[in-house]
């Protein structure tokens, strides 16, 4: 039996709207803009949950996973910002199929290679940062804009892979690290839901 919150969060992904262009206020100052950014990130899970899932690969790969995959996503983001223009409404499709791959392998927790996850990183944060960008040329927009992009991507990043570090510091426990576990397949579960729902309209 489907509980209440579980049914709340298919009714909502059912009834939302498809993927479309993010439009931009014309007008505003610096911190608007920036904070207009930022929102693009935190405001859609399309682009929220697949960084979540990078940081929680990254954080139960190893200990210092982050810092280590950090270089590989500023650069991918880098990449993504030149990549925006060339893009569609099909990039945000692309990203949450890989946000849910990169969640199943967090989820699976594989023996993964530094490469393996510094392209995960990499792709992850291209894929994040040309998908708020969608169909806008190099700064077009405002570098405020970009900046606020760039920055809640990778806070999301880092706090994702923050919060399983400090837990498993304090206490290293299996149970422990099987709820991380847990909570990457959830993110792979609702990210699936949404490609669903995208590709059948």
């Amino acid at each position: 039996m489907i509980s209440r919150r579980n049914g709340v969060a298919l009714a909502a992904i059912w009834l939302a709207g498809p993927a479309k262009a993010h439009a931009f206020l014309p007008e505003g100052g610096f911190y608007d803009r920036f904070i207009e950014g930022t929102l693009v990130v935190f405001a859609y899970p399309a682009t929220l949950l697949p960084l979540m899932a990078l940081g929680l690969l990254a954080s139960l790969w190893e200990r210092e996973g982050f810092p280590r995959a950090w270089p590989a996503l500023i650069l991918g983001q880098l990449v993504g910002v030149g990549l925006a223009a060339a893009t569609g409404p099909w990039i945000v499709t692309v990203l949450m199929g890989a946000g849910a791959l990169v969640a199943i392998l967090a989820a699976l927790s594989p023996s993964l290679s530094a490469g393996e996850v510094r392209l995960a990183a990499g792709a992850t944060g291209a894929l994040a940062v040309a998908a708020s960008l969608e169909g806008h040329g190099l700064f077009e927009l405002s570098l405020a804009i970009h900046l606020g992009i760039l920055f809640a991507a990778n806070l999301v990043v880092a706090v994702a892979a923050g919060l399983p570090r400090v837990v498993l510091e304090w206490r290293d426990d299996a149970w422990l690290r099987i709820l991380w576990r847990v909570a990457a397949s959830w993110i792979a579960a609702v990210l699936i839901l949404f490609l669903a729902f995208t590709l059948s309209r």
